[in-house]
C-alpha cells in the first residue's frame, strides 16, 4: 500500500501477485511484468498510477504512514476492507470517497486479499466497487 500511496508502480508491483484461477496458482509479479517496457508492464503502471490517486490523501505525509489492521490469517490467506487501511491516520474508504463526486459512503466497497504464494506474502486480489 505504501509503495501505491507514493506512486511507486514497480514496487507495489512486485508486491502484488496475479489471483489464482481456473486451476492455475498465483503467480508473483515479477521484474519483467513489473519493471518492463511492454504493454503488460505499461498497464501495470497505468493502474497502480489510478489507484495512487485514488488511495492518497490531500497533503500526505512524507513518508506516509500506511497501517493494515491485524486480521485473522485462514490457509495462509488474509482479507481486510477498506476501514482496516489506514493512510496517515485516514480510512482508506474515507480517502477514496473524498475524491469521489456523489458517492455516499454505504456505496464504495474496498477488499484486499494478500495470502503466501512461494514462501511469501502477496496481495492476490483488490476489489473496489461504487455504487
Amino acid at each position: 500500500m505504501t509503495a501505491v500511496v507514493e506512486d511507486r508502480p514497480k514496487e507495489a508491483c512486485l508486491v502484488m501477485a496475479t489471483p489464482a484461477g481456473d486451476g492455475s496458482p498465483a503467480k508473483p509479479g515479477t521484474e519483467a511484468r513489473c519493471g518492463g517496457k511492454g504493454p503488460e508492464a505499461q498497464r501495470m503502471r497505468e493502474q497502480i498510477h489510478r489507484m495512487h490517486t485514488s488511495f492518497t490523501p490531500d497533503q500526505p505525509k512524507s513518508p506516509p504512514t500506511v497501517k493494515v489492521a491485524e486480521v485473522p490469517v485462514t490457509d495462509k490467506k488474509a482479507t481486510v476492507d477498506g476501514d482496516q487501511v489506514t493512510v496517515d491516520g485516514r480510512t482508506l474508504k474515507a480517502i477514496v470517497l473524498s475524491h469521489s463526486t456523489g458517492v455516499e459512503k454505504d456505496q464504495i466497497g474496498i477488499r484486499i486479499e494478500a495470502g503466501v504464494v512461494e514462501g511469501r506474502w502477496y496481495v492476490t486480489n483488490l476489489g473496489l466497487s461504487v455504487g
